[in-house]
């Protein structure tokens, strides 16, 4: 994909982190970026003043199905309300980055 038309476009990458959250909840993070390296370091900032960090490729999406372009959780993990909360707050945040498209989890 490009971003902008003319001949200075930027291509778009499509990159998916993986993260655990409270609880050992698994986290997948669809991102479209430019940037590679700003899109990585603003979600482990993210991450990490939640006190969570990226995980290694394939050790969250494993609980996960892809179908119809979405992850759909293969196994479900349930947490505590405040837990939950923690949670909630995490995903609002990485929602609200630019380049963050989507965020998964197998939390209930």
């Amino acid at each position: 994909m490009k971003k902008g038309t003319g001949s200075d476009a930027e291509t778009l990458e499509a990159i998916t982190y993986e993260a655990y959250g409270p609880a050992g909840s698994a986290l997948i993070i669809e991102t479209l970026t430019t940037n590679r390296n700003k899109a990585a370091q603003e979600i482990k900032f993210i991450l990490s003043k939640h006190g969570f960090a990226l995980a290694t490729p394939g050790s969250a999406t494993w609980a996960f199905a892809k179908e119809g372009g979405a992850w759909k959780p293969n196994t479900t993990i349930p947490l505590s309300e405040t837990d939950g909360k923690i949670l909630e707050t995490l995903i609002e945040e990485l929602e609200d980055n630019d380049e963050v498209q989507d965020v998964y989890t197998n939390a209930v």
